[in-house]
């Protein structure tokens, strides 16, 4: 196949897939990811995790998006652990901008919480809470 022609079909398939319109959320959302997510249940009666999974970054194409995953486990009703972590996309933006840093368009997503509701008559430090980001370099969103 002529160069020039392989050049212009892969540019028309890139264009469609990056403007082809999105459906609207149906899955969970949350304050920390755009978009939706897929929900995932661990666990049954008794000890459990609550699994959302965030992937609208490679759904939505150069619009805002996010890939990462919120996690909380508990035990009955009482929540033990919770997670948030990923990325947050803010979209392409104006190309320019972009093209100069385009890392300045990503943020880190990290908030994590500890509960041991067993320890919270004991005197013992029973929760902890950390929204640090481990990552350096990269702004972070706050949930």
């Amino acid at each position: 196949m002529h160069a020039a022609t392989h050049a212009s079909l892969t540019l028309a398939v890139i264009l469609t897939v990056a403007t082809a319109p999105v459906a609207a959320a149906t899955g969970p959302t949350s304050p920390c990811f755009p978009g939706e997510g897929h929900q995932f249940d661990i666990g049954g009666e008794g000890a459990g995790i609550d699994l959302v999974v965030f992937l609208s970054m490679f759904e939505n194409l150069g619009g805002e998006g996010g890939f990462g995953m919120e996690a909380g486990g508990s035990v009955g009703n009482d929540s033990i652990v919770q997670l948030r972590a990923g990325v947050a996309f803010d979209g392409v933006g104006p190309i320019s901008a972009f093209l100069s840093n385009p890392f300045s368009r990503f943020s880190v997503v990290y908030d994590y919480s500890m509960n041991l509701p067993m320890f919270a008559d004991s005197g013992i430090e029973s929760n902890y809470e950390d929204d640090g980001s481990p990552v350096s370099g990269l702004e972070t969103k706050s949930c």
